[in-house]
């Protein structure tokens, strides 16, 4: 089951936030938080113009991830406004299942608060117990240099590029950068 403990914590000017897991309920405040993020977000996959969902579809979604075994959705919520998100997802084949990728976002007003860096160690600590889960993977844009020291910071290691990967436009071109984090020493994850 993807569920974490609640925690209030504190950002670095002061504020006071929580990360929770995302919650059907959820699916209203996160569809309008989407759309913020991706017609903000320069390093997302995702378009503003593309991302068309109902309500419906996303608490499908986030059904999913609360039952699914090696998944996991969590938000990070101020005044009951939505200000970052992460989801992760184990590999739907049984020779992936131990590998999950992780996907997150945080509103363009709230970063460099530290909130990224909380739900990404919310999510190392649960994987760490979660029986499956021995690898988290993810996928980063080149030219986002503050996701990636983050990333580093954390422990997660380069693994691969693809060159031109993303094409921002006719003549705009990122590489993707794929990091992931494991403990050589065993098949488990380290514990932040």
């Amino acid at each position: 089951m993807g569920e974490i403990q609640e925690k209030l914590l504190q950002s670095k000017s002061g504020f006071t936030y929580k990360i929770r897991t995302a919650m059907p309920k959820d699916a209203k405040k996160l569809i309008k938080y989407s759309q913020e993020v991706f017609s903000e977000g320069e390093y997302l996959l995702t378009t503003v113009e593309e991302y068309n969902i109902t309500v419906r579809e996303e608490k499908r979604f986030l059904e999913s991830f609360l039952f699914g075994e090696g998944n996991l959705a969590i938000v990070a919520e101020h005044n009951k406004e939505i200000i970052g998100f992460l989801t992760f997802h184990i590999g739907m084949r049984k020779r992936i299942q131990h590998v999950g990728t992780l996907g997150m976002s945080v509103a363009k007003k709230y970063r460099n608060q530290g909130i990224g860096k909380a739900m990404l160690s919310e999510l190392l600590n649960w994987a760490e117990k979660n029986p499956i889960i021995e690898k988290v993977t993810l996928e980063v844009f080149d030219a986002n240099k503050n996701a990636i020291a983050l990333y580093k910071q954390l422990g997660f290691v380069k693994e691969g590029r693809m060159k031109r990967g993303i094409k921002i436009d006719d003549n705009t071109y990122y590489d993707v950068i794929m990091r992931g984090l494991q403990n050589s020493s065993k098949p488990r994850l380290f514990i932040l």
